[in-house]
């Protein structure tokens, strides 16, 4: 198999004719500008987020540190694949809050040293096939004739495809990330990601509307009754909240704010990648327009939080948010805003609200679901990947929470 690096009309990476008899084609480009028309043939209709509209706002206000790849797969001259790539450098010292759980007895003071000297020696240009400002399966889509494992097959090919560009660029990826994927998504076969360690991390939170749920208050009435008392007494602490759904000109006016009410959120989570463009949000609420929706929480004449709601054809995506911790804790803002996003999906006669990763206990209070999700990652270098899975147990967070079953059995208060 030759790959082929030169240059085209739209500057794309790469190209390399592949696949298992050899029928399809990749191309890997450094923009979504250009090839708009051949990427909605495969994307149309799939998820918003794989959309030209929401893809030309994360790279035109990209993150920090985050620069994307396309590749375009094809079948003859007929496109059937999209992927989306991402590549970053990553010092997990600055991304990794919490590496690790701690570990009990003599060894504890030993491992966290070793630990934080693993943390600090990890430095390397990293290529995610997905991406990592979501929570799920965004890294490539496929024409539903072709079959999963032969999909896996041709994403490993098209990485390799994109590192040999980069190569030739001077940048050296070092970690291969593939990521997020629900168990049946998963390859039947281990020789589709052989020299990739298999692992999970936070599941993915969901909650799932019940068709008989035609008002909030229905909703309310389907809990036990302590989580229903939890809920009116939630509700009653923000009883001073007025809320306000801003248009993307009023985003713009109130940026400063909301960016530092992002950041008093982001900050503190257990591994941050990057951080949103101050003009993130204005823009995707201009892109998506009616599919997205920007709720700000105000008391006393102040904003004090604000959340980001996106319509993902029969789902309410949970996006983007951010509050001041103080009245957070006053008026139970973080939980009020799970109660909005369900109230809103009801509303909206959707059939899901996915909550995405992170703060699984109290998602699950308000009936959320955990799907567990698998990536798969490895190293260009073949000793050092030989390390990857004994690295990944020092670094990875642990986050310790119980699951709670907040509606009722038939029959049951």
């Amino acid at each position: 198999m030759t790959i082929l690096t030169k240059a085209m009309c739209r500057r794309h990476a790469a190209s390399d004719a592949t696949g298992p008899d050899d029928r399809y084609r990749i191309q890997v480009f450094d923009s979504i500008f250009g090839i708009e028309e051949d990427w909605s043939l495969v994307a149309e209709s799939k998820d918003i987020f794989f959309g030209p509209d929401f893809l030309k706002v994360l790279e035109k206000y990209p993150a920090t540190g985050l620069k994307p790849y396309y590749g375009l797969v094809y079948e003859n001259k007929r496109p059937v694949g999209i992927l989306y790539f991402q590549s970053r450098y990553v010092r997990l010292a600055e991304n990794l809050r919490k590496p690790g759980s701690d570990v009990q007895g003599i060894f504890k003071g030993i491992t966290s040293v070793l630990r934080q000297a693993v943390v600090k020696s990890i430095n390397f240009e990293t290529v995610v096939c997905g991406n990592l400002m979501l929570t799920g399966k965004y890294g490539f889509c496929f024409d539903d004739a072709i079959p999963r494992n032969e999909q896996f097959y041709l994403v490993i090919k098209a990485t390799e495809i994109l590192n040999k560009y980069l190569n030739d660029q001077k940048i050296n990826p070092g970690l291969i990330l593939i990521k997020d994927f629900f168990e049946e998504d998963n390859p039947s076969g281990d020789e589709y990601h052989k020299g990739y360690t298999k692992f999970t991390v936070q599941p993915k939170m969901i909650l799932d509307l019940d068709a008989a749920w035609r008002t909030f208050d229905d909703y309310l009435e389907s809990l036990k009754s302590k989580y229903r008392v939890r809920a009116r007494k939630a509700m009653k602490k923000a009883s001073d909240i007025n809320k306000v759904v801003f248009s993307a000109q009023e985003i713009a006016a109130n940026r400063e704010t909301i960016h530092s009410l992002y950041r008093n959120v982001s900050d503190q989570a257990d591994f941050n990648a990057f951080v949103l463009s101050t003009q993130y949000f204005e823009n995707i609420q201009e892109a998506l327009s009616k599919n997205m929706k920007f709720t700000t929480y105000w008391r006393n004449g102040r904003m004090v939080a604000f959340y980001t709601s996106i319509k993902n054809y029969n789902v309410l995506d949970a996006h983007f948010l951010g509050y001041d911790p103080k009245e957070n804790a006053e008026c139970q803002l973080y939980l009020n805003m799970l109660y909005d996003l369900v109230r809103e999906a009801i509303d909206l006669r959707l059939e899901k609200v996915d909550m995405s990763r992170t703060a699984v206990e109290i998602k699950s209070t308000v009936g959320a679901v955990p799907h567990d999700m698998y990536l798969y990652l490895r190293h260009t270098h073949p000793l050092l990947n030989k390390a990857v899975e004994t690295v990944l147990g020092f670094v990875k967070p642990q986050e310790k929470y119980t699951l709670r079953s907040p509606f009722r059995e038939e029959g049951e208060d």
